[in-house]
């Protein structure tokens, strides 16, 4: 809106200032022309018998057209200064505000993620530095993440290599004696490092959206099975009752049948971790519409509304003092809904507050 009535109020000064031009100049170019025809005609000059001539008749319309063909040029030339200086002084007082939000840009790209007081004005400038404001709240917010996750994967790697640089100088020092108990120690915490290297290069791969997919049709039935068959030894430590609802015999979809299931089995684990001794954890596989989904449901320690928003956030943990023998490096999530969007699904997640559990919906278009 206000580059329009920018826009009208050149046109409205310049139609203005071209009229006012024309009507003040045309008169005095006139008379001046008036005055040349007269006193420059021939009818002035004395001829030899020293009677002088009479002038001949004015041109009036000759005149006329010569008055209007100069006013109208000194018009347009004092009309396109005047419409430049209104447009670039209303062109100044639209941008001026455009300043604040130029030098936050310079402040965030430096690393100081301080918002912007959001300037009165034009809606769209208003809506600028809001979104600008929250960009770098959230520049902030992943800054600190990422802070937090360099500090996080030092600690966690310095642990599992501190255990097997120790065991090694141990074996070579005689200290530590050769037997299955110490390979086995050296074995676990060797494998600790794999599993963060491995997440680290699985975000890296699906937030570049480079994750190689097999496509192929598969039976989401078998695959919650076979998952659900993989993780009885972490069910029966815990002691929880896994039920598994088919509502249908046959569930099939299009799908890469490995990277689905690291996605169940992400979800599967994640509610293992959450529910208590004795819980329960439900898994049901439906159709809706041309959706297959798989709903897994718990009546563990729930989760907070505050933190619901956040929890498919790289580096993101509900419980931040979490190691990641207890929780992960926060980046299990990510993955699973990078994972489902390359399959051209949705990953939900809901719960009804702190001590009501949780439920995850999986949906997949179906085969």
């Amino acid at each position: 809106m206000q580059l329009l009535w920018a826009h009208l109020i050149v046109i409205v000064v310049t139609m203005v200032v071209f009229m006012a031009t024309v009507y003040l100049v045309t008169p005095r170019i006139r008379d001046r022309l008036v005055r040349q025809e007269q006193t420059g005609q021939p009818g002035n000059q004395r001829p030899g018998n020293g009677r002088p001539t009479p002038p001949p008749k004015l041109l009036p319309q000759r005149v006329y057209d010569a008055a209007v063909m100069q006013s109208t040029v000194i018009a347009t030339v004092v009309a396109s200064v005047v419409a430049l200086v209104v447009s670039l002084v209303s062109a100044r007082v639209i941008v001026r505000p455009l300043h604040s939000v130029i030098s936050a840009s310079r402040r965030v790209a430096a690393g100081d993620f301080r918002q912007i007081d959001v300037p009165n004005g034009a809606h769209e400038i208003r809506e600028l530095a809001l979104q600008f404001n929250h960009m770098a709240a959230a520049l902030k917010d992943a800054e600190q993440r990422r802070a937090a996750l360099i500090g996080d994967v030092a600690h966690e790697l310095r642990t599992p290599l501190a255990s097997i640089q120790g065991y090694a100088e141990g074996l070579m020092d005689g200290v530590v004696l050769p037997h299955d108990k110490t390979y086995t120690i050296i074995r676990t915490e060797a494998a600790r490092l794999s599993r963060l290297v491995d997440d680290l290069q699985s975000l890296s791969r699906a937030e570049s959206g480079s994750l190689v997919m097999h496509m192929a049709p598969h039976d989401l039935n078998a695959i919650v099975e076979r998952v659900a068959d993989l993780l009885q030894s972490q069910l029966k430590e815990k002691e929880i009752t896994l039920t598994v609802t088919h509502q249908h015999d046959k569930e099939p979809v299009n799908c890469d049948n490995d990277r689905i299931s690291q996605v169940i089995v992400n979800l599967l684990v994640n509610a293992i971790r959450a529910v208590n001794m004795h819980g329960n954890i439900q898994v049901t596989t439906m159709h809706q519409q041309q959706m297959v989904c798989c709903v897994v449901s718990d009546d563990g320690i729930g989760i907070d509304a505050t933190h619901l928003p956040h929890l498919f956030e790289r580096f993101y943990r509900v419980d931040p003092s979490r190691t990641r023998a207890t929780g992960g490096a926060g980046v299990g999530l990510t993955i699973a809904r990078a994972i489902v969007e390359a399959h051209s699904g949705s990953l939900v997640l809901q719960s009804d507050g702190l001590g009501r559990g949780a439920r995850v919906t999986l949906a997949l278009p179906r085969a």
